[in-house]
């Protein structure tokens, strides 16, 4: 079976402007958020595989990749305006999300606050407690793939230098509480933990916490893949998605995030 390749975009006319991937298929909508210093392209090989299953959407995060530089402003608020403003004008709410490290934070964020927006949430090995989180160790991953990935490393290329400086002096994150969001979230959610022996950073404490505080959660451990999961293994990870998102019934919400048919 031949999967459709991603396209690149832009979404001009708005502040900031942000570059990003979609593939043609119908279906419903998937939005895919990269990690910290990647860029939407990460999400290539997985795109194509879930290419027969979903609309999909994978945009640049401000500051990264082809996406506009904001210096300045790259805290967690930033990053989920710009994922609402991209979820209202580019699909038909409500889309299930797919966060990959910051990513997975920016989808924890939006989904409890914007609940109408998110049907269902994957957070796919984020260090959902980050404190004393090592910045090198979060991007590290694109660096230290195997040799026919190291292409990836272009996203650090690419990345506002001033992204890294938020995430290290602590104002990128200084509105996470997760507590609070993870207690918020209504819709469906999947943890996918990588391994730890292997470099991931969804800890076991990390997955504890939240399976006590979201009300509808599922959890998967990956033994033997990183924290680059859907690079390392796509197959595995896509069926995974798959295994969660397609039992789901294709819901509507209203403004106070109340379901249905």
């Amino acid at each position: 079976m031949r999967h459709g390749r991603p396209t690149g975009h832009v979404l001009d006319g708005q502040d900031p402007s942000l570059a990003y991937g979609k593939t043609s298929a119908a279906g419903p909508p998937l939005v895919l958020l990269h990690g910290l210093g990647a860029r939407w392209q990460v999400f290539q090989p997985l795109m194509m595989r879930l290419d027969k299953q979903f609309q999909q959407y994978a945009p640049d995060l401000r500051g990264h990749g082809m996406s506009a530089r904001t210096p300045g402003h790259y805290g967690i608020r930033d990053f989920v305006s710009d994922t609402v403003r991209f979820i209202e004008t580019m699909t038909e709410p409500p889309v299930s999300l797919y966060g990959h490290s910051l990513g997975g934070w920016i989808g924890l964020m939006t989904a409890a606050q914007r609940p109408d927006l998110i049907s269902a949430l994957i957070i796919a090995d984020s260090a959902i407690y980050p404190a004393d989180l090592d910045p090198q160790l979060v991007v590290s991953y694109l660096a230290d793939v195997p040799v026919a990935l190291r292409s990836l490393a272009k996203s650090l290329d690419q990345l506002d230098p001033e992204v890294m400086t938020h995430f290290r002096d602590g104002r990128m994150l200084a509105n996470y509480a997760p507590d609070k969001l993870l207690s918020e979230v209504a819709c469906p959610t999947l943890l996918i933990q990588g391994d730890e022996s292997q470099g991931a950073l969804m800890s076991d404490a990390d997955v504890k916490r939240a399976m006590y505080l979201l009300r509808d959660a599922r959890h998967v451990r990956l033994e033997g893949l990183g924290h680059a999961l859907h690079v390392e293994d796509t197959e595995v990870v896509a069926a995974e998605v798959l295994s969660f998102l397609k039992p789901l019934p294709v819901l509507k919400t209203d403004p106070h995030g109340h379901y249905s048919s």
